[in-house]
């Protein structure tokens, strides 16, 4: 998993709140970082890839970021940005809208238009960095937040804000294989979130095709150890036509039945890398993930990554061994 990270505790400490402000403005963009707490500011963020989304893990004093108006351009312009309340509690504004964070909430905003945020307290948080053209078409309520107000609302929300905390503690052990279709549930996930309110709003209309489009990713992850996964079952639950599912992937780089192969492989190739020196035979790996059978997996596989299975886990074996035979 690509990342790094960044502290102010290397820093004098008259210089840390500038440092603060500058590591910030590195992934957000200039804007206006108050930092409330009058003592030694030691604080630190550890940002992370996950496919098109930017994570951050940040910890810090009581402090408020805010963007007061919108005359520049800044870095977060092309985005929107999710902040989960991990420890402490918060306070965000924006418009004519306030929300209070406590431990386990979150809230989606659009950063174009102002808005602050505020930690009276020493908080721990994930922020995460959405590209726009993920919720193409889509209209972003100001300040879509946990706040549910029906049952169905309610635990969807919940399920986000659990899925996003468990998350938040797995990053850094996460191996990079997985960003893609972790981050492919957190955008089904998410756009499931938008879907239920827009529902709730404007009463039940069709999804947009971006909605859609991450509903159906984010339902692919979650079964593709299903031998029975299909376009005729991904259309049937999610209550679309198959052309239609047709519709929304004919601007992706790979049809939908490929995708799900694509994803089926690469979850078998982690597989066989984690599996390298054990005795997890290759038919029980590609039946664990969908495949029901080992010569279409072998022919696949050899396809996608130029090698046969036992090949590839025989490398793989070799480079976990290497280490220990340098010493």
């Amino acid at each position: 998993m690509n990342a790094h990270h960044f502290s102010t505790l290397l820093e004098h400490p008259a210089d840390r709140q500038a440092c603060w402000g500058q590591i910030n403005s590195s992934y957000f963009g200039a804007l206006h970082v108050q930092c409330l707490d009058t003592g030694t500011f030691d604080a630190r963020m550890d940002a992370y890839e996950l496919g098109p989304l930017g994570m951050f893990m940040i910890e810090a004093p009581s402090h408020r970021v805010a963007r007061p108006d919108t005359r520049h351009e800044i870095v977060l312009d092309e985005h929107y940005k999710l902040v989960l309340q991990l420890e402490g509690h918060g306070h965000i504004s924006q418009r004519d809208r306030e929300f209070h964070l406590h431990p386990g909430d979150w809230s989606l905003y659009d950063p174009r238009v102002p808005y602050a945020i505020t930690n009276p307290e020493r908080s721990r948080l994930l922020a995460i960095t959405i590209p726009r053209q993920q919720f193409k078409g889509m209209k972003i309520p100001d300040l879509h937040t946990c706040e549910a107000h029906t049952p169905a609302m309610q635990g969807l929300y919940a399920v986000l804000g659990s899925f996003l905390t468990s998350l938040a503690d797995q990053l850094p052990s996460l191996p990079h294989a997985v960003g893609r279709s972790v981050s492919d549930t957190v955008l089904g996930l998410l756009a499931s979130t938008l879907a239920t309110h827009s529902d709730e709003q404007f009463g039940g209309a069709h999804p947009v095709p971006s909605v859609l489009k991450a509903r159906v990713k984010q339902f692919v992850h979650a079964h593709l150890a299903d031998p029975a996964l299909s376009l005729d079952l991904i259309a049937q639950q999610l209550r679309c036509s198959k052309r239609y599912l047709h519709r929304v992937f004919e601007n992706e780089d790979q049809t939908l039945d490929r995708f799900i192969w694509q994803m089926r492989l690469e979850r078998c190739g982690e597989a066989l890398r984690n599996a390298a020196g054990r005795r997890t035979s290759v038919s029980e790996i590609a039946f664990a993930w969908g495949f029901n059978s080992s010569a279409h997996f072998c022919r696949v596989f050899k396809a996608q990554y130029g090698v046969s299975p036992r090949e590839f886990q025989r490398r793989e074996a070799e480079k976990a061994a290497s280490p220990a035979l340098a010493h």
